[in-house]
């Protein structure tokens, strides 16, 4: 009877190892094919790119203008270079060319940059430059280059949404967004950019394209996960890129590199074309929507992408999205509104650069005349709770599938672990982390995990209490706008974000509450603020300690603020963020030294 049963539990313990084994193997397996297929789209990418290089430099070297035009066109916004081509200072190929060229060396060095059609974009701009005569001034954007997040689609391109098994799947036909740029002119898609495998966290790294670099400090990231845009437009390769922003993946990577950037009234944009990282390239979840919108050098960018989506065709081939025309009499308005601020969250104290920045901001708003006020924020917890049990009600299952069993990117770690963890350990495992002095990340544990049906309907109910509770109260307190922090923080070193999630809250409210919200670029980190303090927190806690050290040698890295207004009150919005950028200058905007060491002459 013993041997009997020392046979069977043997026999059940072999069969377990062999099953490990099996899909062990199986796993590795389909990680060797998922590293193969990065290395070989990157050697296609760089053979292409030197292709190109050699392109540019021999057919179209004619075209190439004088120093003194190269620096004009490199330094100029999207408005000054429509300007300059309406005024004949330079020509469109010109224009294609010197960015193109400058892309290249920034997508080389910075890593921010993945699939490239410079030789369509001056086949594009040569024709035009044929009937230059013709100039049509009703085309918002004629002649300009325009970067996309690699999420976007694009006929013959891959929206790999830093996933390597997605390589070599090129779309079929142009997105809307695509489209309506094209309508206007425009050459949409003159470089793709970089972003995070699965976008789901505020960096830009793939197995593929590798990590991206911020230009301002190499050794820090440039957000995400539209980091790809916020690097190569604040290097000055494009002037002018698109993103799109679900927890503040257009707002972190522009306040981290220095630029401007505008997430529109989740709604009133179309999504039509914009790849989802799901198996079925679809999202099921609809209640936190993302968001595509514009990244640039100055305000009149973003308004110029925003009118141009703001087009009968986009409300014909979506009938989903609401009918609402770009309200030029609201950009413009210069009434005296009611802006409350804040400089703290209650949940990520910020650094102090980042509590100057709004301060300063205030200061001048209060300038310009209007009435700005302290402002407190409601129960950002709850917040938190909300979004992460939303986002991730499905266990991340579909996030996960996404991957199509390539090897998730390690910043995922801390973010599987909650994930994976057994409902009914939950509280047990929070208790213990709250007991070490880690409230926040005790509350993060609380909140995620896979959701019944019950579970999911009651998360969306308390979302709707906790919107209108405080749409309630900025009525209560006749709140036009909100003036807050971006982020906590400056940009992260490399391999921070998983640990500094924390200090997203600044964006990822606005996703929860669907209002518009846009970053305006308005100082640098000062010598005497490179440190960080959270009196709230022991010094133990993994969070404080990773913001201690992105705080240390942060001098000279650019901070934003972010102006936040009700739903589908963009223009107002915008309109603010032009009132603040003329009262700031143009010449206090930050530029990286990076941007200036690029020689498009040498190879």
């Amino acid at each position: 009877m013993l041997t009997i049963c020392y046979w069977s539990i043997s026999l059940i313990i072999g069969l377990i190892i062999l099953n490990w084994f099996r899909c062990r193997s199986k796993k590795l397996h389909y990680y060797s094919i998922a590293r193969q297929c990065a290395e070989k789209k990157r050697i296609a990418r760089d053979k292409h790119r030197e292709e190109l290089l050699k392109l540019l430099r021999t057919k179209y070297s004619t075209y190439l203008p004088n120093r003194s035009i190269v620096e004009k066109i490199s330094q100029s916004t999207a408005t000054e270079l429509l300007y300059g081509l309406r005024k004949k200072i330079f020509t469109y190929t010109q224009v294609t060319l010197v960015l193109s060229l400058r892309t290249i060396k920034i997508g080389q060095e910075l890593y921010c940059t993945t699939e490239e059609f410079f030789d369509q974009a001056i086949e594009y701009a040569q024709k035009l430059d044929e009937n230059n005569s013709n100039y049509q001034e009703e085309f918002l954007l004629q002649g300009i280059p325009i970067s996309l997040k690699d999420i976007i689609d694009q006929q013959g391109a891959d929206s790999s949404m830093g996933i390597s098994m997605k390589n070599f799947r090129p779309a079929l036909k142009d997105s809307l967004i695509v489209q309506l740029l094209k309508e206007q002119g425009a050459f949409p898609g003159f470089v793709r950019t970089a972003t995070l495998q699965g976008m789901m966290l505020p960096d830009t790294v793939s197995e593929t394209y590798g990590t991206a670099l911020n230009p301002f400090d190499l050794t820090r990231t440039p957000g995400g996960s539209s980091g790809g845009e916020g690097a190569l437009i604040a290097a000055r390769g494009s002037p002018l890129g698109i993103g799109t922003d679900i927890g503040g993946s257009i707002r972190i990577p522009a306040h981290f590199c220095g630029v401007f950037g505008f997430k529109p009234t989740p709604g009133r944009i179309t999504g039509v074309g914009v790849a989802i990282p799901s198996v079925k390239n679809e999202t099921g979840e609809s209640n936190i929507r993302p968001t595509v919108g514009p990244l640039a050098r100055c305000t009149d960018d973003l308004v110029l992408v925003m009118r141009s989506f703001l087009q009968e065709n986009m409300w014909y081939n979506d009938p989903e999205v609401a009918r609402q025309p770009w309200r030029n009499e609201r950009f413009m308005d210069k009434k005296r509104l009611t802006i409350g601020f804040y400089t703290n969250d209650n949940w990520f104290p910020p650094a102090p650069a980042c509590i100057r920045a709004v301060n300063e901001a205030a200061e001048v708003l209060r300038k310009l005349g209007h009435r700005v006020i302290p402002y407190t924020p409601i129960d950002i917890p709850e917040a938190v709770r909300i979004f992460v049990g939303i986002i991730g009600a499905d266990g991340n299952r579909h996030f996960l599938e996404s991957f199509e069993n390539e090897q998730i990117n390690p910043l995922y770690k801390l973010v599987l672990q909650a994930v994976k963890l057994p409902n009914f350990l939950r509280p047990l495992v929070a208790h213990l982390i709250r007991m070490f002095g880690d409230r926040r990340n005790a509350h993060i544990i609380q909140s995620v995990g896979s959701k019944t049906a019950y579970e999911y309907f009651d998360l969306v109910i308390d979302m709707k209490k906790y919107i209108k509770k405080w749409l309630d109260d900025l009525r209560k307190n006749h709140i036009d706008l909100l003036l807050t922090p971006v982020n906590g923080l400056p940009a992260y070193r490399h391999g921070q974000s998983s640990y500094l999630f924390h200090s997203c809250t600044y964006t990822f409210l606005f996703n929860l509450l669907s209002l518009p919200a846009g970053v305006v670029p308005v100082t640098l980190v000062r010598d005497d603020e490179q440190y960080y303090e959270d009196i709230g927190h022991l010094n133990n806690d993994m969070t404080v300690s990773a913001a201690k050290d992105a705080c240390r040698q942060s001098a000279g890295l650019p901070i934003g603020v972010q102006l936040v207004g009700w739903p589908n009150d963009d223009e107002r919005v915008l309109g603010v963020m032009k009132e603040l950028e003329s009262a700031i200058g143009q010449n206090q905007l930050p530029i990286p030294n990076f941007a200036n060491d690029i020689d498009i002459y040498t190879d």
